[in-house]
């Protein structure tokens, strides 16, 4: 790697984990000071609380199904043999 792209990749990487540290131990003295923190509040807004307004499914016969019997027809004819004659030995 080259030595002029080594340093701000380095830089990035440190200010990555402060800022892993920094969200993961910072903690509020209230509720109240966590509802105007930035940090709470886009951890929060990633993953909303699951609402849920189904009911129970109903459940009703539409119609009965039948069985019909079905006979396919044999064909054969000469062009499905194709025009190569046989063989010679």
């Amino acid at each position: 790697m080259r030595s002029w792209m080594r340093w701000p990749a380095l830089v990035c990487l440190s200010l990555l984990l402060w800022t892993v540290a920094a969200e993961s131990t910072h903690v509020h003295a209230s509720q109240t000071d966590s509802t105007s923190c930035t940090i709470c509040l886009a951890a929060h807004t990633a993953s909303p609380a699951p609402a849920s307004t189904d009911t129970a499914p109903v459940f009703s016969a539409i119609g009965v199904a039948q069985e019909e019997t079905v006979v396919a027809q044999a064909r054969l004819d000469f062009s499905d043999l194709g025009n190569r004659g046989p063989p010679i030995l």
